[in-house]
């Protein structure tokens, strides 16, 4: 009876144990589940819902991304389709002006002056006088580099023509037609000169002048002296002569006029017939289709 009862209470003692140990394992069974759903919810996996009454933690200071983790604002990824991307300014540049192929017309001078210098003085002439006639031909001519000074004739008027001016992008000058005849050495208005600056090719401006007319009987020289202190000579051809003269020095503003022009008319023996100087502006614009 002592030995059944020990035994008895041997059982006993063995089922509780058993029992205490189910229980623990159990609470260890459902605590570690728990952790397992907190897990997985803290995760965010998709179709996993959070544990009731669980809160997410705050993230950590830690946990922050760095700046060089942070995407640019320049990735496609961060902006935002809705929003319009500043487009650079368009610049509105003028037409281009076509060029003319080469050789369908003739390039203009580019000093001005006219191509046919003839052609030229006959057409100002025309525009201020109507002597001498469409019948006028050349009976004298100067080629200079300034320009062409040369003498329009018909059997009763002659006119003087300068083409330099054109230089300034305008006419040429004339000179006012006179009839034919034969001046006295002692008519000083016979030789008196126009003067005009005129610009050339290397763009500085300087004080030109030019006449003409007709020989004197007895007369077989004409030279003029200018401020520049240089001395020129016309040409004589035939009854008639021209002269052109350009300054030596280019005109700057301000510049006064110098000294008076010297003409001296030569007899055939060298001797001076007469000598008479020019007086400034009376005797120094002798053109009429344009001031000097």
């Amino acid at each position: 009876m002592i030995e059944q009862g020990r035994k008895r209470r041997m059982v006993t003692a063995l089922v509780a144990g058993l029992s205490v140990a189910a229980v623990a394992g159990i609470a260890i069974a459902g605590t570690a589940m728990a952790h397992s759903r907190q897990s997985s919810g803290a995760a965010g996996g998709p179709g996993t819902p959070s544990p009731v009454g669980v809160s997410t933690p705050a993230p950590s200071p830690s946990q922050t991304p760095s700046p060089s983790q942070t995407p640019s604002p320049s990735s496609s990824a961060s902006t935002p389709s809705s929003v319009a991307k500043p487009q650079p300014a368009k610049t509105t540049r003028p037409a281009a002006t076509p060029t003319k192929p080469v050789g369908t017309h003739r390039a203009p001078t580019p000093t001005g002056l006219p191509a046919d210098p003839v052609a030229g003085c006959k057409t100002w002439l025309k525009e201020v006088s109507a002597q001498p006639g469409s019948s006028a031909k050349v009976v004298a001519r100067l080629n200079g580099a300034p320009g062409i000074v040369l003498i329009l004739a018909d059997s009763n008027y002659w006119a003087g023509c300068d083409t330099a001016y054109a230089r300034n992008g305008g006419t040429g000058s004339i000179r006012q037609p006179e009839k034919i005849a034969n001046p006295a050495p002692g008519d000083a208005e016979a030789f008196t000169v126009a003067n005009n600056l005129i610009k050339m090719l290397n763009g500085r401006q300087y004080e030109y002048y030019w006449a003409a007319g007709q020989l004197p009987a007895g007369v077989a020289k004409i030279s003029y002296t200018f401020p520049d202190g240089q001395t020129t000579a016309a040409s004589i051809q035939g009854k008639y002569w021209v002269m052109q003269h350009l300054s030596a020095v280019p005109w700057k503003p301000g510049m006064g006029q110098g000294p008076q022009i010297q003409v001296i008319l030569w007899a055939t023996n060298g001797q001076p017939l007469r000598n008479f100087l020019l007086n400034w502006g009376e005797d120094t614009c002798a053109q009429i289709n344009h001031g000097c």
